[in-house]
């Protein structure tokens, strides 16, 4: 089959869905809602903050190896000595801006995000016990 041929046979089939709905998604329902649901709470909220944390740390260990590797490399008199120390500044302040993305960026909200949805999961664990005792006759 030509690349033309086939190209017309994979718009066709992109066309019949619906322009919403996208690659490995699993659709819509009935109701229009999304077949997949999202599920967040404050634990996984501080999981992913977790993880981050790791991410960070091997972000820096790597930091910490590239720069220790450049700072060994001498080549005084040489013209890419110039080339070298450039490197390494940018490098740094590179490094400095990821660790700060990572840190403020990623982390911190997502800890901020899982102090929220604890006291909203709490105030909504004291709305049900209190519907329940209430629905009890206590």
């Amino acid at each position: 089959m030509a690349f033309e041929d086939e190209w017309k046979k994979v718009l066709a089939q992109a066309s019949e869905k619906s322009p919403l709905e996208l690659n490995g998604t699993g659709g819509y329902d009935d109701r229009g809602g999304s077949k997949d649901q999202l599920n967040v709470s404050s634990s996984v909220l501080e999981e992913r903050a977790r993880k981050a944390e790791i991410v960070r740390g091997n972000f820096r260990d790597s930091d910490n190896k590239v720069m220790g590797a450049t700072e060994k490399v001498e080549l005084k008199g040489f013209k890419s000595d110039a080339a070298i120390a450039t490197f390494q500044k940018r490098w740094r302040r590179q490094m400095r801006h990821m660790d700060g993305l990572l840190e403020n960026g990623v982390i911190n909200n997502l800890r901020t995000s899982a102090v929220s949805f604890r006291a909203e999961e709490q105030k909504r664990l004291r709305e049900t016990k209190k519907l329940h005792q209430e629905g009890n006759g206590s």
